[in-house]
């Protein structure tokens, strides 16, 4: 099935950050991501994980694990740290409260670049490693926490929160949903998104700063500030005089029609934007649609977005008549913007996505080849490569640790006292349920699969004692 992207040839490549070591004490997503943004870029990034205090992503394991699976081996099974939050980083396990721990620390810090993290303020405070504690051992350093509120004076200052709690409190929440329902918020953890892409913008310029002036910078990002800034012309409206902010379903204000519309298959759909009148003119000029040309309902934009409703009922017979990829082809092929709406196995087959190498199969310690998420930025002199998949807890401990200076005895006695920790069971390798069918729907070079799950549900039938069940009650199959 092909080889794995090969590490030689992947590390001869040159990127723009290869010189720039990071250290990344991350939990979740915004600063993780953020160290993968520079990661996929060249630089370095140690991540520092705490068996104590583990990243989130740490304590949620492949739900296909036993329960009896020991968690030192569960914690490198997510599939968050391992293919999007983590790849392309080393992992060194390090307790940071204790000398021995702390000093291990202090050492990396002195031969870094950038530190990143995103903890609170009172536990960068509580441990010493803020920016003043790590600048007096290296000057040049480049430090950025991204606590939730920021580190200056707030009344909010000291607060703990999570994506889901910080996007209500900036007002993202309520903007998700139907105008006529309580607001439902996102799926995902909006402000670390953004506030990792600031975050790694903010790194950049300071480094190029640091580079001219030769002195280091504290970046203090406030993921609240980051997300209410993504809302600006929302909030600036708003206090001007304008509507009060609200939901608006998949509407856009100015756009009729706009949304996403059922079509001929049960659970396809399709999404449909005329952003102006070239637009209406390209729509009603479809074959099945010239009819709404003639309405004086839908005369004008206004006029449009008066009738929403009725524009929409009327859009909705012609879309249930096809496929979602048909109407998507019909409209744009006359120059309407349209796309289908797509599941998890419509991205995983997506043929764009394909194209730009989104989806790759990096190399993994644990389990040999792991798939891991592209991004959307390329360098075209700089091109992007696959080192690793997100390295399993602990996997250069030692490898790291020898390059600053520590001698084998030191981490030795380190690890001895648990200080610092190692990869457990690094001759444990394991495999994907996954890997017995997805190669059929993405063809990259997967390791092959060495499981069988129609033996293994056959097995558990033919060994399964029926004696006791009645005839009228339905067999509980494969449990």
């Amino acid at each position: 099935m092909g080889e794995l992207e090969d590490n030689g040839a992947a590390r001869a490549v040159s990127r723009p950050l290869d010189d720039l070591r990071v250290i990344e004490i991350g939990y979740g997503v915004a600063a993780p991501v953020c160290c993968r943004n520079l990661a996929e870029f060249g630089a370095d990034v140690i991540k520092v994980e705490s068996v104590r205090r583990p990243d989130s992503l740490r304590t949620v394991g492949a739900g296909w694990m036993p329960p009896d699976a020991p968690w030192e081996v569960r914690r490198d099974t997510g599939t968050s740290i391992n293919g999007f939050t983590c790849p392309q980083k080393r992992s060194v396990g390090l307790e940071l409260e204790g000398e021995g721990g702390r000093d291990a620390f202090l050492r990396l810090v002195e031969r870094s670049d950038v530190v990143i993290m995103n903890m609170s303020v009172d536990a960068v405070e509580e441990l010493g490693i803020g920016a003043a504690d790590l600048q007096a051992i290296n000057p040049r350093l480049v430090f950025m926490n991204m606590a939730s509120f920021g580190a200056l004076p707030g009344p909010y200052r000291s607060y703990r929160t999570w994506g889901g709690n910080l996007a209500a409190l900036s007002g993202v929440t309520e903007l998700v949903g139907w105008p006529d329902r309580d607001p439902v918020g996102m799926p995902i953890s909006f402000p670390d998104y953004v506030s990792a892409l600031w975050g790694a913008t903010a790194v950049i310029a300071a480094i190029l700063r640091r580079d001219a002036t030769g002195v280091g910078c504290d970046i203090d990002l406030a993921q609240y500030q980051v997300a209410v800034g993504c809302l600006g012309p929302t909030v600036t409206e708003a206090h001007l005089g304008g509507p009060t902010p609200h939901a608006t379903g998949n509407r856009a204000p100015g756009r009729a029609p706009q949304g996403v519309y059922t079509t001929r298959d049960p659970d396809r759909w399709v999404g449909i934007s005329a952003t102006d009148d070239r637009a209406w003119d390209a729509l009603v000029g479809v074959d099945g649609l010239e009819h709404l040309a003639a309405d004086p309902r839908f005369a004008s934009p206004d006029d449009r977005l008066t009738h929403h409703d009725e524009l929409d009922r009327a859009l909705e017979q012609w879309t249930s008549t096809r496929t979602d990829w048909e109407a998507t082809a019909e409209l744009q092929h006359a120059g309407v913007a349209a796309a289908p709406v797509m599941d998890h196995w419509d991205v995983l087959a997506d043929h764009q996505l394909a194209a730009r190498r989104f989806f790759r199969v990096s190399p993994s310690t644990r389990f040999g080849g792991e798939l891991t998420y592209g991004q959307a930025a390329h360098l075209p002199d700089a091109p992007r490569v696959a080192d690793r998949a997100g390295p399993a807890f602990g996997e250069h401990t030692r490898e790291v640790l020898l390059e600053v200076g520590f001698s084998a005895s030191e981490i030795d006695a380190l690890v001895a006292v648990e200080v610092a920790h190692e990869m457990p069971h690094p001759e444990l390798h394991l495999e994907r349920p996954f890997l017995h069918w997805i190669p059929r729907v993405m063809r990259l070079p997967w390791p092959e699969s060495s499981i069988d799950p129609a033996r293994i549900v056959f097995d558990r039938l033919a060994g399964r004692d029926w004696s006791s069940a009645d005839d009228d009650t339905p067999h509980e199959a494969g449990t």
